[in-house]
């Protein structure tokens, strides 16, 4: 059984969900679920035979990652990693108790969450602004360690950055289909600001 009331924040990276879970989790008093926290175990559980995209991906170089494919096919098997993790978060969830949560990640796709939401849930999935994502993205040095395994780093940069663009705009579209509340950081509000937008969505 999931827990009594579940605040759903997805999206695409780079848009502050990580700190605003953690924010509104910290004022309020939730438990806090971070899905890339749990990731790895998840990979530890995989079949080739019920987690086909997650095996596949899970056996590439980091050339095959973001140079040898199309950037179409990375977003197709990008969602569908996120599909198959999906399953998984929803277990972790069902052991965590009753006490409400705070969850985050790219794996709540609003087609996956929309059908589990009830009257004490709450939802919101936050995006950013393909430029704003670009510039801070850029600064992660983490992000170097990635890149420099492939043969050509600034080319699997900019595959990485419009995957993650087309899948911001996924992510905005579904949402507008399906009625359920986005918010989009550019860069022209502060953390504090969206954090208490944030809170206006959740009531």
């Amino acid at each position: 059984m999931l827990p009594s009331s579940i605040y759903w924040i997805g999206g695409s990276a780079c848009a502050g969900k990580s700190t605003l879970a953690g924010m509104y989790a910290d004022k309020y008093g939730l438990q806090l679920y971070a899905c890339d926290e749990h990731f790895d175990q998840h990979l530890q559980r995989i079949t080739a035979e019920r987690q086909p995209a997650l095996s596949r991906v899970s056996g590439l170089t980091m050339n095959e990652v973001f140079l040898t494919r199309d950037v179409q096919d990375q977003l197709e098997t990008y969602i569908e990693c996120f599909q198959e993790d999906f399953p998984f978060v929803l277990d972790d969830l069902a052991c965590m108790g009753e006490e409400a949560v705070v969850v985050e990640g790219n794996q709540l796709l609003p087609a996956l969450v929309a059908p589990l939401l009830r009257q004490t849930d709450r939802a919101l999935w936050v995006i950013p602004a393909e430029q704003f994502q670009l510039e801070h993205y850029s600064k992660r040095t983490w992000i170097q360690g990635i890149l420099q395994k492939t043969d050509k780093p600034e080319q699997a940069f900019r595959n990485w950055m419009k995957r993650d663009a087309l899948f911001s705009e996924k992510v905005k579209q579904d949402a507008a289909r399906l009625k359920l509340p986005l918010m989009e950081v550019d860069g022209s509000t502060s953390l504090q600001e969206n954090f208490e937008r944030m809170e206006r969505y959740f009531g």
